[in-house]
């Protein structure tokens, strides 16, 4: 039995030997030309991401310079808007005092209605006319004068 096991392993390693020299009869030695082809395209690799890495530092700065604008923008717009918002509130407080001041007044019985102006709207006399000139352009006039209001009770 133990010369079975060694013919057995004899002609394994007889196959291995045969298998090794199969693959490697198909490889060549690597020549020095191999090596000068190979460095020759790890260098073209090496200057096209070179190139990339320039034009994407660009794209950056670009991009960098651009979000720094916005980003004034942006601080200048909610500037902006914190004033409009305090000139609105300033405008609703003045609003509501003026509006207690005529509830203080009407409660004092002041008649605040008579001098305003849609009160006056019957003591003017409002004209416009309209010309036509030679040129076929249009010229208006407009006038307004006082009426004289008639006193009650004369």
């Amino acid at each position: 039995m133990i010369n079975n096991k060694s013919a057995r392993c004899k002609d394994l390693i007889k196959e291995k030997k045969k298998m090794a020299a199969w693959v490697n009869k198909g490889k060549k030695k690597t020549t020095v030309k191999d090596h000068e082809k190979i460095i020759n395209i790890q260098e073209r690799i090496i200057r096209a991401h070179e190139k990339r890495f320039t034009s994407q530092e660009v794209i950056h700065a670009e991009l960098f310079v651009e979000y720094l604008v916005l980003k004034k923008k942006y601080e200048e717009q909610e500037e902006q808007l914190m004033l409009a918002y305090k000139d609105r509130n300033e405008a609703i407080r003045r609003y509501n005092a003026l509006h207690a001041l005529g509830q203080m007044a009407k409660d004092c019985g002041v008649d605040l209605t008579r001098k305003l102006p849609e009160n006056e709207k019957n003591k003017w006399d409002f004209n416009i006319e309209t010309r036509v000139l030679e040129s076929g352009k249009t010229t208006f006039t407009a006038t307004s004068k006082k009426k004289k209001i008639k006193k009650k009770g004369k």
